[in-house]
């Protein structure tokens, strides 16, 4: 039976519970707007039991009051113990000694506080093997992302290529748990995982952000390859790997390498929310397995499908 099938049953079995003999317009329009709500309040499995009603939410009001995924209540302990937090707190620190953060000429930070905040983050595997020498702001993908979180937060202005603290940004200084819901909210509501990488599609790992946090709050207590991940979420959402245009493998895997690397490799790990234990890179053997943190459970209340 097709949805207009549904729909015409559903009416007419409205109709006899009513009495109705001769049903108007509104009378109709009423039986519908039924209709809509009770099909948008199903569970869907591509979406893995949430509804079309929850996956709005997750998608278009992340945190927001009617959505499954909600920040948690965490405390200064729980702040300290996200990298990413701790580099845009060292890097807003030293904006706020300096009073003006002199920039270099192409309007990056100086080298110095590169390694400042670099320092207070997770390490990156290309320049703890020496294969990348940190001298830039570009060598780090976690500095960069610390840069880009504050200015999406509006801590930050730049004037006259310097950077200074701007009256929000100073409140955020004052309550790192503020801080932190601030950093949460751009990153899952702002921030773009595609700024880091040349694949074809943008919106792979940006479209429907949130609903990664909702896989791994249910799947991660145990390990689980990024590719278990990445099937589900292009179920959830199959039109994205027509974006994919690379052509040296299939639409699938690279699709797969994308995702896995936006979500997990740059922003996941750079937030402490997992750990990935990749095994036999180069060969055909290789998996990465995905775990979920302790911290995850500290920061988010991810409530279950209706």
């Amino acid at each position: 039976m097709n949805k207009k099938e549904e729909l015409q049953k559903y009416v007419e079995k409205r109709i006899r519970e009513t009495g109705i003999g001769t049903p108007t317009i509104e009378q109709l329009n009423g039986f519908l707007a039924e209709w809509m709500q009770i099909e948008n309040s199903r569970p869907i499995a591509h979406f893995d039991g949430y509804s079309p009603t929850q996956m709005q939410q997750i998608m278009h009001n992340l945190f927001g009051e009617n959505c499954p995924v909600q920040l948690a209540n965490f405390v200064d302990e729980d702040c300290n113990s996200v990298p990413l937090f701790r580099q845009i707190k060292e890097l807003l620190e030293i904006i706020e000694k300096e009073e003006n953060l002199k920039l270099t000429q192409t309007g990056n930070l100086p080298p110095r506080i590169v390694k400042e905040v670099y320092s207070a983050g997770a390490p990156e595997p290309h320049i703890q093997s020496g294969i990348v020498k940190l001298r830039t702001e570009k060598d780090s993908v976690s500095v960069q992302m610390a840069r880009i979180a504050v200015e999406l937060m509006g801590a930050v202005k730049k004037r006259n290529n310097t950077l200074s603290l701007t009256k929000k940004g100073k409140e955020f200084m004052k309550d790192n748990r503020k801080l932190l819901s601030g950093l949460l909210i751009v990153m899952f509501t702002k921030y773009n995982p595609a700024y880091f990488d040349f694949y074809s599609s943008e919106n792979i790992g940006y479209v429907g952000l949130g609903f990664n946090l909702v896989l791994l709050h249910k799947y991660g207590k145990k390990d689980q390859k990024d590719t278990f991940y990445s099937d589900k979420y292009f179920k959830a959402f199959p039109l994205l790997l027509g974006e994919v245009t690379e052509g040296y493998s299939s639409q699938e895997e690279v699709a797969t390498y994308c995702y896995s690397y936006r979500i997990f490799d740059v922003l996941f790990y750079h937030l402490g929310l997992v750990t990935i234990d990749e095994r036999n890179r180069y060969s055909p053997n290789h998996a990465k397995l995905i775990h979920k943190t302790p911290l995850f459970d500290a920061l988010f209340i991810i409530k279950p499908a209706r």
